[in-house]
């Protein structure tokens, strides 16, 4: 697997397919195999690199709490592994990341796609995410970081309909998110720059010069659906695109959907994309 040695660090990536290029950005708890049901797919019409975040899966680093350095990596794999301006996707945390690296290098960007972000989610916070930051900080410091990241996981990905789309994973998955746990727990301490994106302003998101589309599940959290109002009222030529049916889970629960989302397919004329079927 090919790398880019950073200080400190040496990010693994991988790059398939042919065409405009096209990068991923994994959330927390996950790492660059979260694509692997979609990466495919997506490589039939575009060049599509994904890459460990640093401190996740093979880019072995300790625990990073400031999230200036995971954009300044993405940066890097822009400007080392793919080499002109490419359409970004970030998903959750990595869509803070991306938007985060947009302000700061516009000119690596081509598109950025934007799905289930939680920007400004500190500032923002209602009672369910101060919640589970006290849990989560009380389960890690009375030494069960395991349980300590299943209540981040389950919380995130909540459904409106009841449940988590974590409890409903298979066990493979749930294993996997669970590898990555450290890096997690680390991303829920308190810093200035941290997983939230709070030092990035509304107004440098406003005045990004490429297009953006943003993704949101229909079952996700409510909180979620309202960080992304709160840029779109802002700047309304954003295209959202909601697709019923998915949690926050999105690229996992509705991989056609997701697909056809990054593609900007279907023509939606109500910004909706079809109910998925799982498939």
């Amino acid at each position: 697997m090919p790398n880019i040695d950073l200080p400190g660090a040496r990010l693994h990536y991988r790059t398939v397919g042919s065409g405009k290029p096209l990068v991923l950005v994994h959330g927390s708890a996950t790492d660059m195999t979260t694509w692997d049901g979609v990466i495919d797919n997506l490589a039939s019409d575009h060049r599509v690199t994904v890459y460990d975040r640093r401190g996740y899966g093979q880019s072995e680093h300790r625990p990073v709490r400031d999230h200036r350095i995971h954009a300044r990596d993405l940066c890097a794999v822009l400007e080392q592994a793919v080499g002109e301006p490419a359409k970004v996707l970030g998903w959750s945390s990595g869509g803070n990341i991306a938007l985060a690296s947009a302000t700061a290098r516009p000119d690596l960007f081509s598109e950025l796609v934007v799905v289930e972000a939680p920007f400004h989610g500190l500032r923002h916070a209602d009672r369910a995410v101060l919640a589970t930051a006290v849990r989560l900080k009380l389960l890690q410091l009375r030494g069960h970081p395991q349980e300590a990241t299943e209540v981040f996981f389950r919380f995130a990905t909540a459904l409106q309909s009841g449940g988590n789309s974590y409890d409903l994973a298979d066990d493979s998955l749930r294993n996997d998110i669970l590898r990555n746990a450290t890096p997690v727990l680390a991303e829920w301490d308190p810093h200035p720059f941290g997983v939230m994106a709070e030092h990035i302003s509304v107004r440098a998101v406003v005045n990004l010069p490429m297009p953006i589309t943003w993704v949101l599940g229909s079952e996700s959290s409510p909180w979620m659906t309202g960080l992304h109002t709160r840029i779109q009222r802002r700047r309304p030529d954003i295209d959202t695109v909601v697709i019923n049916g998915a949690g926050h889970l999105i690229h996992l629960d509705c991989p056609a959907e997701f697909v056809a989302a990054v593609r900007g397919e279907p023509t939606r004329t109500d910004h909706t994309a079809p109910t998925c079927d799982g498939s």
